[in-house]
């Protein structure tokens, strides 16, 4: 279990992208660092977020929100520029014998404005941007690679309180197409952040470049303000013009086009003539999709940028606030969660090689592993914290996170910075907990670690064991079961034996177990045997076997007909899995010796003394079925109508008395194939999105009953992917079968468009579906049964429903559906217990 303070920890570090290695830096001997204030002439108000730079050169920084500032100048004698719209510059020629503390004082600009002469729209905004854009369409394809050093610091706080700081300073490198490499060159953080001396914290990596075509938020791929298309997508309007060393410059307020569009809102100053971004001051606007978990989310991102007298406009800092309100669920919540991130980048390199080392393909390492860690707690000099390893990009700080670094120390965790609300916050206020249902902070940070083995060991032996197979029907009656593992190197040998209170006999227990072994890295060879009690027909739209037989419990015990058939079956199976990687495939052939017989019912029993008598236990074709069965599975992926699915799963399986004397004689052959599209808003972590499943099978030959195909019902109110929903109780069976089913997941965009907030903000959204299925039976077959006195439920022709559901309520955990049979009369209602993502 992961412990909370490692939580938060973790949680720091993956805002950024981590993971990375790299290259050296070297520094000319002739160096000074200057620090100190830029503020207006005037009135002495500090200036936050102005640009410095050393002229003639990539090197720069930005001063604090206190309007302080760090240089490292590593030739001398040089000039500092120092920028900020509304004012003029100020440059500074800087010596060996310069005092080291300089304070800039920048009088606010007084240039004469002209008229903006508009031309093709009639929108100054509309046609400032277009210039922008294609300005920007002249040097970006000719940006091929460069090096940065880069400095970020995340600072975490709950209210005002400041829980826990982390910063890195790096070497970064970028290349068109493959992204952001960094060798993390030092770091260090509050004394409570031990965690991260064993990880890479990324600087360049954790900024933003809101001059990009794209900016991905939170997994939201946002459309840039410079993007080709950027037209379509926002309105941009002229708000004011302001000057800058003589000339003008332009603030463009920016809004969406569509309030469901993913875009930003906010504005952004442009450069007269030039026509190039100086400053972005953006926000993602409210169609922002993110984790259900975050209840609340106020961002804002700040960004300036400069040409170094080049032609190639790049960031020079980044700025950003992350608020999060963060509710588990109605258990579980915490207060607002405040991040707030601060980016310096410096000394550009453009256009240079880079290290071939970094673009390995066989790596996916983002960022290296640091030069050196350093946590400092209460008792570290205060004079450390004025830089970060020496020379190098670097941003004074707050005097709030001065005193943090001075206050906090190791026993000050994070998660004591955010006291559990919701019913478990009340139950720690009552003292009936304390509040440790999220882990044990007073156990050993390192389990692992004290077990007594090495880490890059192989365990040789491993022995487990655990109840299994609790579940009540009524031909076991009541059942309880366990089963014991044994691993032994490559070799899997597992037991497990059950007890039932109904049967008579032999089949009162059920046991069985198997070996697998592991041939090579992609072929597996399993041999199994089982006897026991087992459902005639599987439950695939059931999430998994347990759940299926677990629902199907409950629903007897609480007095409603059953859904299984069951037959009893003594089965040895030997099988071989061979897997492919390129593409996704999986390939298994059994050899199949069974048994199978048939049970009768011997309980109509629940739990609320209703008089329900449950229909009996259908007779099965006896005898000995022997068969090779060949299935295949091509793709893969998440869970049937919850996470995304995309496989194609085919079977085949030949039984003849001519092969080693089967009772049977038959060929059976079943296709279930399963996919997700992506429909409307793709640029949002949770697009719009369209599962389709169709399942089908056919036979040739005497098939038995046991064999049947079937296609699902819903029995109430359980109403899950894959299964039709207004079909009680029982499922169609068939020797041949076809079933097909849709839905479309639009989410919280039908709120967002009649501007209803409320379910938007509770993440509910609207979900249509359907389906459609019918099964067959031949004549002679239905007279076999019939002798029998077997009936088994078949459409009478297609089956065809829709409905509509309201997904995501009580804190995702329930589904409602309303749906509609075609041909007949009435609906159906009924609930699903997970989220549809």
């Amino acid at each position: 279990m992961i412990r909370p303070q490692a939580f938060w920890s973790v949680s720091i570090i993956a805002l950024s992208v981590i993971f990375l290695a790299g290259a050296v830096h070297a520094q000319p001997d002739t160096s000074k660092t200057i620090r100190g204030r830029v503020v207006d002439a005037e009135t002495g108000t500090p200036l936050p977020q102005a640009n410095l730079r050393i002229a003639d050169t990539y090197q720069g920084t930005i001063t604090n929100a206190n309007g302080q500032y760090t240089l490292e100048v590593d030739s001398l004698p040089a000039t500092v520029v120092v920028r900020y719209v509304g004012y003029e510059s100020a440059r500074r020629r800087v010596t060996a014998d310069t005092e080291p503390r300089q304070t800039f004082r920048l009088t606010p600009s007084s240039v004469q404005m002209e008229e903006v002469v508009v031309t093709g729209t009639g929108n100054p905004g509309e046609s400032i941007m277009q210039r922008v854009i294609e300005r920007k369409q002249e040097w970006w394809p000719d940006l091929k690679s460069y090096s940065v050093e880069a400095y970020n610091r995340f600072t975490l706080a709950s209210d005002t309180t400041i829980a826990a700081i982390a910063e890195s300073r790096t070497t970064a490198f970028w290349k068109r197409g493959r992204g952001t490499r960094e060798v993390v060159r030092f770091q260090r953080g509050t004394a409570n952040l031990q965690d991260i001396a064993g990880s890479a914290l990324p600087a360049a990596s954790a900024v933003f470049n809101l001059y990009a075509d794209n900016t991905e938020v939170f997994g939201n791929r946002l459309v840039g303000v410079t993007h080709p298309d950027a037209l379509d997508y926002y309105n941009f309007t002229l708000d004011t013009t302001r000057a800058i060393n003589g000339r003008r410059a332009f603030r463009i307020r920016v809004e969406p086009e569509s309030r469901l569009s993913s875009t930003f809102q906010g504005t952004v100053t442009v450069l007269d003539s030039t026509y190039a971004l100086l400053e972005a001051k953006l926000r993602p606007t409210t169609s922002l999709s993110t984790s259900r978990v975050l209840k609340e989310v106020d961002i804002t991102f700040e960004q300036q940028f400069s040409n170094f007298g080049g032609p190639y406009w790049l960031p020079v800092d980044f700025r950003a606030r992350r608020t999060l309100d963060v509710q588990l669920s109605a258990l579980v919540s915490f207060s607002d969660i405040s991040i707030r991130q601060v980016s310096r980048l410096s000394d550009y390199q453009i256009n240079v090689p880079v290290p071939d080392s970094l673009y390995d393909d066989t790596t996916e390492t983002v960022a290296a592993m640091p030069d050196s860690v350093s946590i400092l707690g209460s008792s570290s000099d205060t004079e450390s914290l004025d830089s970060l390893s020496g020379d190098g990009p670097f941003v004074p700080y707050s005097q709030t996170e001065r005193t943090a670094y001075q206050r906090i120390d190791s026993t000050d965790t994070i998660r004591k910075s955010f006291d559990p609300g919701g019913l478990l916050g009340w139950l720690q206020d009552l003292g009936v907990t304390d509040g440790n249902l999220l882990g044990d902070e007073e156990q050993s940070g390192d389990d692992e670690a004290n077990d007594g083995t090495d880490g890059d060991s192989l365990d040789v032996v491993d022995v487990s064991a655990r109840p299994a197979g609790l579940r009540y029907n009524r031909v076991e009656g009541a059942h309880v079961g366990g089963r014991v593992g044994l691993d032994v190197g490559p070799v899997e040998v597992g037991g497990r034996v059950g007890y039932s209170t109904g049967p008579s006999g032999s089949t009162k227990w059920s046991y069985g177990g198997g070996v697998t072994a592991d041939l090579s890295a992609s072929t597996t060879l399993g041999v199994r045997y089982h006897y026991g009690i087992a459902p005639r027909y599987r439950a695939r739209s059931r999430i998994a076997p347990l759940w299926a037989r677990l629902s199907n419990s409950l629903w007897m015990l609480a007095g409603e007909p059953e859904y299984f058939d069951y037959f009893g079956n003594e089965r040895f199976r030997v099988s071989v899995r061979q897997a492919f990687s390129g593409p996704e495939l999986d390939l298994e052939l059994q050899v199949r010796n069974e048994r199978h017989f048939s049970v009768a019912k011997t309980t109509d029993y629940n739990v609320l003394g209703r008089s329900i008598t449950q229909p009996a236990n259908p007779s099965v074709d006896e005898g000995w079925l022997r068969s090779v069965a060949l299935s295949a599975t091509l793709g893969g992926g998440g869970l049937l109508g919850v996470t995304p699915l995309n496989r194609v799963q085919a079977s085949v399986e030949h039984s003849d008395p001519g092969l080693a004397a089967s009772d049977f004689d038959f060929t059976r052959v079943e296709v279930v194939a399963d996919a997700r599209i992506e429909t409307f808003f793709q640029r949002r972590l949770l697009p719009n999105t369209l599962d389709l499943r169709l399942d089908a099978g056919a036979s040739l030959g005497t098939l038995p009953l046991q064999r049947f195909g079937v296609i699902e019902a819903s029995p109430l109110p359980y109403t899950p992917f894959g299964a039709l929903r207004t079909l009680d109780d029982r499922p169609y069976q068939g020797e041949h079968h076809v079933a097909f089913f849709w839905e479309h997941n639009f989410r919280t965009v039908p709120f967002e468009l009649i501007g209803w907030q409320a379910p938007v903000d509770q993440d509910i959204g609207i979900i249509v579906h359907g389906g459609h299925g019918r099964t067959w039976i031949e004549d002679d077959t239905e007279q076999r049964l019939a002798r029998r006195g077997v009936a088994v439920r078949t459409s009478d022709g297609l089956h065809h429903e829709l409905g509509l559901s309201i997904n995501g309520l009580l804190y995702d955990s329930l589904r409602l559906d309303v749906t509609k049979r075609l041909d007949a009369s009435g609906f159906s209602i009924g609930v699903s217990v997970l989220r549809f993502l």
